[in-house]
């Protein structure tokens, strides 16, 4: 699972739980914690939740992965 994907998922499903029954591998939490150490994600009250720069970093992956699948999408007949 990459980044912007546990992003998604995070913003989805806060509850440390839900995440888990999300996302079936073990990495899960390992990369939760370099999220929160690189300020993308904070745990709150048990619950996480995405920063401002989580917030960008999202919104910047959702846009690439836009923009590629328009330029490799074949055009219109």
């Amino acid at each position: 699972m990459d980044e912007a994907q546990l992003l998604a998922l995070v913003r989805r499903y806060p509850h440390p739980r839900a995440l888990a029954r999300r996302a079936r591998d073990g990495s899960v939490f390992a990369l939760l914690r370099r999220l929160e150490s690189r300020g993308l994600v904070t745990r709150r009250r048990g619950l996480y939740r995405l920063t401002r720069s989580g917030h960008a970093e999202l919104a910047i992956a959702v846009a690439v992965t836009r923009l590629l699948a328009r330029r490799l999408s074949p055009p219109p007949a």
